[in-house]
C-alpha cells in the first residue's frame, strides 16, 4: 500500500511517522520541486517534480503513481489542496485515492473572506475579518481601530502578513493589485486544534488541542497541550456543518472567555507532531482508512500539560544523490 506525499518541504518528522506506521505494509514516496527539500530524504523513495503551478505537474504525479503503484496521494501545503481535489476523479481512475476534502470545502478554507461568511452563516464565532473597503468603513464608524493586520485573502503560512499602525499604511496597501483582508491585531491567546475526520464513516475520530507558545514561519514551534471543553465543542460544531475529510488543523484565538476561529486548514498542520507524540495518531487512522477499516475514536484522549519543543537537526547527503530519484 504505497502512498505519495507531495510538497513535503521541511516536514521530516511527519514523513518519519508515515514510514514508521506503514512498517512493511508499503512504501512512502515523497515529492517536492526542490531537490534539497529535507523531507525527501526521510521517505523510502523521493521524486523531484515541477512546481505546482506548472501545467505538467499533475501529469508528473500521475506518472509517479503508476511507477510506484500508489494507492493514495496527499499534499502538505494549502495551495495544492485545490489541485488534488479538482483532479480527485482523475486519480481515482488510476486506482489512487486523493486524501483531501471536497473542492468546495478546500476553496472555502483557502479563502479567508469565504471562511468568515460561512462561519457567520452558521453562527460560529470567528476572528473579525474585513475586506479593505469594509475595514475603511469600520474604522470610520469606530468599530475597528489600529493596529491592524493585513494578509492575502487566499494566502497561507503567514506569507504577506503586514501589521499596520496608521491610515497611510492601509491606503498604500489598497493600491496593490493583490486582494487582501484586514483583521484586528488580537492580543488573546492563540490555539491550534489537530483533528481527523474518518474517510470511511465521515465521523470525527481524533482531536488534540494546544496553546501556541511560539511561532516560526507560520508554523507552531512550541506549544502546550490543553483540554478545554469549550474549544472541543466549537470544533465539533464546525465539523458538523463543514464536510471535512481526513486530517485538519484549525487555528483559534481566546478572546475573553470565548474561543473564535481564525483559519481552517484541511491538511496536516505544522504542529501535528505534538498530537502524534501525545498518542493522537492521525497517521495510524489514515492507514486504517486506506485499508477500508473505520477508525477508532480518540477525541480528547491525551494528557494535558505536555510541551512540544521543535528544534533544528542537520543531515548531510552526497551531492550525487540530488540527481537520483530513488533511495
Amino acid at each position: 500500500m504505497n502512498v505519495l506525499l507531495t510538497s513535503v518541504g521541511r516536514r521530516v518528522k511527519l514523513i518519519e511517522y508515515f514510514v514508521r506506521e506503514w512498517g512493511g505494509a508499503g512504501k512512502i514516496i515523497a515529492a517536492d520541486c526542490e531537490p534539497t527539500a529535507p523531507a525527501l530524504f526521510a521517505a523510502h523513495h523521493r521524486q523531484i517534480v515541477p512546481r505546482i503551478d506548472d501545467p505538467a505537474y499533475v501529469r508528473a504525479l500521475e506518472e509517479i503513481c503508476l511507477r510506484y503503484d500508489i494507492k493514495a496521494v496527499l499534499s502538505l501545503i494549502d495551495p495544492e489542496l485545490g489541485l488534488l481535489a479538482a483532479h480527485a476523479e482523475r486519480f481515482s481512475r488510476l486506482g489512487v485515492q486523493a486524501v483531501v476534502s471536497g473542492l468546495d470545502v478546500v476553496n472555502l478554507c483557502l479563502d479567508k473572506k469565504a471562511t468568515r461568511d460561512f462561519l457567520r452563516a452558521h453562527e460560529l464565532p470567528c476572528v473579525p475579518t474585513y475586506t479593505l473597503e469594509e475595514a475603511q468603513v469600520a474604522l470610520t464608524s469606530g468599530e475597528l481601530a489600529y493596529p491592524l493586520l493585513a494578509k492575502p485573502r487566499k494566502g497561507s503560512a503567514s506569507l504577506g502578513l503586514v501589521r499596520m499602525e496608521k491610515e497611510t499604511e492601509l491606503a498604500a496597501l489598497a493600491q496593490k493589485a493583490e486582494e487582501l483582508i484586514v483583521q484586528p491585531f488580537l492580543q488573546g491567546g492563540e490555539y491550534g486544534v489537530d483533528g481527523y475526520v474518518d474517510l470511511v464513516t465521515g465521523e470525527l475520530t481524533a482531536l488534540f488541542a494546544r496553546k501556541k507558545i511560539r511561532m516560526r514561519a507560520g508554523e507552531t514551534d512550541r506549544s502546550l497541550a490543553i483540554r478545554d471543553e469549550r474549544l472541543t465543542s466549537l470544533v465539533r460544531s464546525l465539523v458538523s456543518v463543514l464536510p471535512l475529510r481526513g486530517p485538519f488543523d484549525i487555528d483559534c484565538f481566546l478572546l475573553g472567555d470565548q474561543y473564535v476561529i481564525s483559519e481552517i486548514n484541511p491538511r496536516f498542520g505544522g504542529g501535528y507532531p505534538h498530537a502524534h507524540e501525545s498518542g493522537v495518531n492521525v497517521v495510524a487512522a489514515l492507514f486504517r482508512n486506506l485499508r477500508k477499516e473505520p477508525g477508532k475514536p480518540n477525541v480528547g484522549d491525551y494528557e494535558a500539560g505536555t510541551i512540544m519543543l521543535k528544534y533544528d537537526q542537520v543531515m548531510l547527503i552526497n551531492s550525487s544523490r540530488l540527481t537520483g530519484e530513488g533511495m
